[in-house]
This record gives C-alpha cells, structure tokens and sequence, in this order.
C-alpha cells in the first residue's frame, strides 16, 4: 500500500533538484517537442482516452474512446494501427458486452492479466454511478468478450454530489495498477493538484469507497498515468507536462522517490489534447492526443531532462 504523500517534494529535472514546500518549482525550462510516430486507425481514433500495453504481447496496445463510443476496446500497433476482428473485420476493436460507456476515460491492465476500465469520467462532479470494469484481456482478433465484474465506486471526501464548484475534484481520467492493486488520480477542476485514491474493496452489491491517500501538486488536470511492470515508475500526464515518479521499491511511495517532469508541446504550436499515456518499453512511453488522434513517442530520459 502507498503511504500518504508527503507535502514537500523533490523535483529533478534538466540536471537540476528543486525543493520546494508547496511543490515543484520549473525556471528557464524549455519544452520538448512532441514527434507523432503514428495516426490512429479507424474506431480507436475516435475520441482516444486511455492507453496501456498488453501483458501477453508487448507489440499490442489496447485502448478505449471517450463517451460516444460503444463500449469497445481497441487492439492497435504502435504506429496506431487497429488489429482487426477475425470474425468481424469490418467492426473495429472488441465488443464489451452487457458494458455501457458512460465516459470511459482510461484502461489499466493488472498483474492477473485483466483489462480495467475506467468509467470514471465527472465532468461536472454529479455522478452517482462511478465503475470500474474488469475484463480478461481478450485476444487481440477477438470481436466480442464481456467483463468479469463491475465495481461501483465512490469518493470517502465528496462533500455532496455533486460537489461544491470550491471542491470540483473527483474528476478522474487516469487508472494505474501495481501487481493487481489499482490506483486512480483525479483530475481537479479547483485548483492545480491531484488526489491519490486505492481501490481496496472491490464488493459488487454495494458502492465501494475508495481509500484516500493523499494529494500533490503537479500544476495542471492530469489526464493520464500508467505504470511500470515491475511497479517501479509511473508515468503521469497532464495538458502541458509530463511526470515521471522513480523509487528503489515497492514500499516506497511513488511520491517520495525520485520526481521528474518536464513541460511539453505540440509540433503544430496549438494546446494538447492529450488524455492518454503508457508505457511503450522501459525507456520510451506513448502519448496519445484526443483530437488529432495521433500517437507520439517520447523518451524517459527527455522527462528526466537528460
């Protein structure tokens, strides 16, 4: 289990370590440049909100669309080409059957081989009805599976639903897992940091209250996190800025390792709208952009600023 995050950060970035009380402090740093690897193929470019990559095939991707799509997953490539259904090509991506998209806003898969779907998307802070989906990771030519189970979810320090326009901070694009546990990042609407919940019930009759472990600032809506296989780093994502949390071990906390970030760009100069990241291999990571839907490829050593 994380222990709760600790106020005071360290920061390192461009070869430099920033202290500082109320988080990490960024001068005279320049932003990297996002290069597009791929365009999303037909369906998985819909409205891309999560990304991770597959435990049985490490060229394999599966991602998910926003609210508007069918509850279907999607088996691409890196270069964001859809695998296509053997028994319905015409029909791109896996069909989740008895699922509804509500606002799907990312997948995570755990150390059990199970797809997680989060619909956890809270734009206004009203929902009642918050789930994760757990799916067995379908083969990749696939067309139609269903989930194992639905777990309903709620936030323990929601003063009401919804929230007050104060406190519009149970938000969440990004899910992230460490062996089978699994860990949600809000996305906050008042003001710049987010909230570290655990999934630490997973009852399907009732509405599981999610534990709460802690907050930190990272400067903007975070959009997007995925993890490591070895459960050793975290990539984490916002519109303009890129996370990367390090440590020794799984008993130390993400935020009390080694915290990088680095600011980043479009190459068209115009805002990110980018909702997606996973790892892509030990030293690269994918970032998917919602309205160009085109992946970019970016290194761990340009977040670390090396």
């Amino acid at each position: 289990m994380l222990k709760q995050v600790i106020s005071v950060c360290v920061v390192a970035w461009g070869g430099a370590v920033v202290r500082g009380a109320e988080g990490p402090q960024h001068e005279r740093e320049e932003a990297l440049v996002l290069h597009p690897v791929g365009k999303l193929g037909a369906g998985a470019g819909k409205e891309i909100s999560g990304i991770v990559r597959s435990r049985r095939d490490a060229a394999v991707f599966w991602t998910v669309n926003d609210s508007g799509d069918e509850p279907r997953v999607y088996p691409i490539r890196a270069d964001g080409s859809v695998i296509a259904s053997e028994r319905e090509p015409e029909a791109p991506g896996t069909l989740v059957g008895g699922a509804i998209n509500c606002d799907w806003e990312d997948i995570a898969l755990d150390a059990s081989g199970r797809l997680i779907v989060a619909d956890l998307g809270n734009n206004s802070n009203a929902r009642a009805d918050l789930c994760l989906y757990f799916i067995e990771e379908p083969e990749p030519k696939e067309g139609r599976t269903t989930f194992t189970s639905k777990v309903m979810v709620r936030y323990p320090d929601q003063p009401g639903v919804p929230a007050p326009r104060s406190n519009r901070n149970f938000d969440a694009e990004a899910v992230y897992t460490v062996g089978d546990e699994v860990f949600i990042l809000t996305k906050h609407r008042s003001d710049t940091k987010t909230t570290l919940y655990r999934l630490s019930s997973r009852e399907s009759d009732v509405v599981n209250e999610l534990e709460r472990l802690g907050d930190y600032e990272v400067q903007g809506r975070v959009t997007g996190a995925d993890a490591s296989d070895d459960g050793l780093r975290l990539a984490v994502l916002t519109y303009d800025r890129i996370w990367l949390f390090e440590r020794e071990s799984t008993s130390v906390a993400f935020f009390d390792g080694q915290v990088s970030s680095r600011r980043y760009a479009m190459p068209d100069g115009e805002a990110s709208d980018s909702e997606s990241i996973c790892f892509e291999t030990d030293k690269t990571l994918l970032v998917a952009d919602e309205s160009r839907a085109t992946l970019y490829r970016v290194e761990t050593d340009e977040v670390r600023g090396r």
